[in-house]
């Protein structure tokens, strides 16, 4: 299943970016030069300010900020001059075709897919977190929703090689990992995906309770966010 939610999301990615250079080209024959240049310019400083005020928000790291702030802007942009060539191509028809294509979304057909018949509605099935200390599983962020008991759950093949990597890391490379990992968790698809990142934020946790117990219960204590950074705890060196 998640490899066909793979291949659909895929699919799906190829098929917009197609209609979105033929919207461009379309913007390019019938808009003109300076209002293309505007809308380009107006739409990539919201669509970036937008995603630098999400990133700051979630204390990302300022390399994975250099890479995805240019990036949303220039998608941003090029969205929007892809509305415009459609809008001056087909006019109204425009608003179907967007319908159209967010309809089909991979976020919206596995929403639609959660309540048929042949799966059971995820407000049946029975989530219990992680067994780990209570601020600790907040931070996981994640539930199990096979109704197991945690001792039930089988550990896997790979996390004995991410434990013994994570021992490899200085104290400053494994917070780093840690915020990292929180948008790896966000982009995971499929249950399985979702569970593999799980497992590798909770051996980020283990190494740094094992390294600096007391530094751990109090960054812990201080009642931290998924996405935080706890540098200042364990470092002394980071300002944020």
């Amino acid at each position: 299943m998640v490899d066909v939610e793979l291949r659909y999301s895929r699919i799906w990615r190829a098929a917009v970016g197609l209609l979105a250079a033929i919207g461009v080209v379309a913007s390019l024959v019938f808009v003109s030069p300076s209002t293309n240049l505007v809308a380009f310019m107006v739409a990539a400083f919201t669509a970036g300010a937008v995603c630098l005020s999400i990133g700051l928000g979630r204390d990302l790291p300022s390399g994975d900020l250099v890479y995805l702030v240019p990036r949303w802007a220039v998608v941003g942009g090029l969205f929007v001059l892809a509305v415009c060539g459609y809008a001056a191509a087909v006019g109204a028809r425009t608003v179907a075709l967007m319908l159209l294509v967010v309809g089909a979304s991979p976020p919206v057909v596995s929403w639609l897919r959660s309540g048929t018949p042949d799966r059971p509605p995820r407000e049946v099935q029975r989530r219990r977190p992680i067994k780990l200390p209570a601020a600790s599983s907040e931070l996981l962020q994640v539930v199990q929703s096979d109704g197991r008991t945690a001792e039930d759950w089988p550990m896997p093949k790979y996390l004995a090689a991410v434990v013994r990597s994570v021992g490899e890391l200085s104290d400053e490379e494994l917070c780093l990992a840690w915020r990292r990992s929180f948008t790896q968790l966000q982009r995971a698809l499929g249950a399985d995906r979702r569970q593999a990142m799980v497992d590798v934020r909770r051996a980020y946790l283990d190494e740094l309770e094992r390294r600096h117990p007391d530094w751990f219960a109090t960054w812990i204590a201080s009642n931290p966010r998924a996405a935080g950074n706890p540098a200042r705890f364990f470092t002394h060196r980071a300002e944020h």
